[in-house]
């Protein structure tokens, strides 16, 4: 038994070659948060999580480092299911924007996770049920572009395509229904046969524009529908599009908590949740929810952060693909990190190392630390 001793959380942020702009946000940078548990014996739990804008990430940094960290200090690093009840009362005392509550949890939760995999020397996906040790990689890509034509978006499908991956996660939702049935048509043609394209409004579009498209696009091999409608009323919206145009729908990266997801089954809204861990307060809650899905024949997805993403998948064996982006957009996947696994022919061999099974480079971090 090991008892925490020190946690260190370290704010990065990388700016991008342009802006990776989707129906209703704006990327102009990644930004992430590393953090690392010391105990007073034993390896070092480090965990990479985040997906956000610079002021969501310093706020969840801030959480982490004035409330989350001395909250922890001294309990056994091994009983990670306490340590996250514990963290989690701190979402039922305040009356402020619980997100950043919600993912400084997840990084010491992924830490923690960490840890237990390297104590028990073993790949996490391992840990948590091993399902697979390869899995079908995409790129969530198709951002729009100003100055793209419809063939650009098809070359960039035979991009992702020449690099290895199996399809891509396509943004709609931010323009009509006809020139984003135009762009998806375009991108299965680049893709090329077999390719695997998905598309994903982000929440853009009211329910009678989505099934607008659903109904220009029916004729398309679309592996899902993701976040098709407007948040306000979706999970009725989204069970309306269900049986109104006969797509799969996906969602739950927007869900922050397990009673959030339950509901999208419950209400029959969904046929793929794409629960995010880093958004929804760490592995702990993803797996518990993967398991419910489970029950109800509902597929699992993870909303990119393909270090955690891909662990979270592989364990399950209703875990459906892992989530990239273009290496412009995500540099940390691309250059931050050494040892993950090999990407070749549409899959993604898992890495054999420990936990996550990754290192991060140092340099790196120093260079794009916010102070």
């Amino acid at each position: 038994m090991s008892k925490i001793t020190r946690i260190e959380a370290t704010h990065i942020s990388i700016k991008l070659p342009r802006d990776f702009s989707g129906s209703i946000y704006s990327v102009p940078e990644k930004n992430a948060v590393i953090t690392r548990v010391f105990t007073d014996h034993g390896p070092v739990g480090e965990a990479i999580n985040g997906e956000g804008s610079r002021a969501m990430m310093a706020a969840t940094h801030d959480v982490l480092t004035r409330e989350l960290i001395p909250m922890v200090i001294g309990e056994e690093s091994s009983n990670i299911e306490a340590a996250w009840q514990k963290m989690w009362t701190l979402t039922h005392t305040s009356n402020r924007d619980r997100r950043p509550e919600v993912r400084a949890i997840a990084c010491i939760d992924s830490a923690l996770w960490d840890m237990k995999g390297k104590q028990a020397n073993m790949p996490l996906y391992k840990l948590w049920g091993g399902a697979r040790d390869a899995l079908s990689i995409i790129a969530i890509g198709g951002q729009y572009h100003p100055d793209y034509t419809d063939a650009d978006y098809g070359r960039e499908m035979e991009f992702y395509r020449g690099i290895g991956l199996a399809g891509c996660k396509f943004k709609v939702g931010g323009r009509t229904p006809e020139t984003d049935a135009a762009r998806t048509r375009a991108a299965l043609a680049g893709g090329g046969e077999g390719f695997v394209l998905c598309v994903d409004a982000n929440r853009g579009w009211p329910l009678r524009t989505a099934l607008e498209y659903a109904r220009i696009a029916r004729d398309l091999p679309l592996r899902w529908f993701e976040e098709p409608c407007h948040w306000d009323d979706d999970k009725l919206y989204m069970a309306q599009m269900r049986m109104m145009s006969g797509m799969p729908i996906a969602a739950g990266q927007s869900e922050s908590t397990v009673q959030g997801c339950r509901d999208l089954i419950r209400e029959g809204a969904i046929d793929i949740c794409n629960l995010d861990a880093s958004w929804g307060g760490g592995p702990t809650v993803w797996l518990r929810v993967a398991k419910m899905a489970q029950a109800f024949g509902i597929e699992m997805a993870h909303h990119g952060e393909p270090v955690v993403g891909s662990h979270l998948i592989a364990a399950v064996s209703n875990g459906t693909y892992m989530e990239t982006h273009h290496p412009d957009r995500d540099p940390v996947f691309h250059k931050l990190i050494t040892g993950r696994g090999t990407i070749a022919e549409g899959h993604y061999t898992m890495p054999t190392g420990p936990g996550w099974g990754v290192d991060f480079d140092d340099q790196m971090i120093s260079h794009y630390r916010v102070s």
